[in-house]
């Protein structure tokens, strides 16, 4: 059993407005509270996780929070390398997440700006963190992970990552999409999954123009698609 970490980072203005997410980062003593009572009900061998930014509106606190959620009893925790203010604005500051690695027992793992295998590398040395957490970057470069332990072995990333192996993912999620069964759906909470399908592979494809030409051209054809059957026979017809 694995409880999913609890989130501190989010800076989704209807999430902050409802004291969720980034607007927590306000309150460490909330959050220290937060983290110990969820600790206090979970099983002493299921890890408990904590997400969070530098800070709100800086980072003066992040080393305090930090601290805070280990001392909650937090088995790691997650830095997204920039405050709610700056939001996704380049550059994350990984470099200030050394110091604050380095004053606590718990893992810490590096999470921002991390769009490619030299981000990654980058990242950690910088933030001197052994762990990354990829977010964005997985979602505009699907086998991205992949590369990066390519790279870790030694061997050449830059075969991974092309177009035509992205493409199959894409076709296989639509299609495994299409074909998933009124239980399934269920369980997976997909209410409607040809309108799921419509919107994610918009959004995905949207993101992925960031590191392949082929999918703006893609997205082009199908961002006015309706009809989530033409827009799989679209993927299907793509080369």
């Amino acid at each position: 059993m694995y409880v999913d970490y609890i989130p501190f980072g989010c800076p989704a203005k209807t999430v902050n407005r409802h004291k969720g997410g980034a607007a927590l980062l306000k309150e460490p003593e909330t959050i220290y509270k937060l983290v110990q009572a969820v600790r206090q009900q979970i099983p002493a061998d299921t890890p408990v996780t904590a997400k969070m930014r530098l800070g709100y509106d800086s980072p003066e606190k992040a080393l305090e929070i930090a601290q805070g959620i280990e001392a909650a009893g937090a088995s790691g925790l997650t830095i997204h390398a920039r405050t709610r203010k700056e939001g996704y604005r380049p550059p994350a500051h990984w470099e200030r997440l050394a110091e604050i690695r380095e004053a606590l027992t718990i893992p810490l793992t590096a999470n921002g700006e991390i769009w490619t295998v030299e981000d990654y590398h980058k990242c950690r040395e910088a933030s001197n963190c052994e762990d990354v957490m990829i977010g964005r970057g997985a979602v505009s470069r699907p086998l991205l992970g992949c590369e990066i332990k390519a790279s870790q072995n030694n061997k050449d990333h830059t075969v991974i990552d092309n177009w035509p192996n992205t493409l199959k993912i894409l076709k296989s999620f639509a299609e495994q999409t299409l074909t998933v069964s009124e239980g399934e759906a269920h369980l997976y909470g997909l209410m409607n999954p040809e309108r799921y399908l419509k919107d994610r592979i918009k959004q995905w494809l949207r993101m992925m123009t960031k590191g392949h030409q082929e999918a703006a051209e893609l997205f082009n054809i199908i961002k006015r698609q309706t009809c989530a059957q033409s827009i799989l026979t679209e993927l299907q017809a793509s080369s």
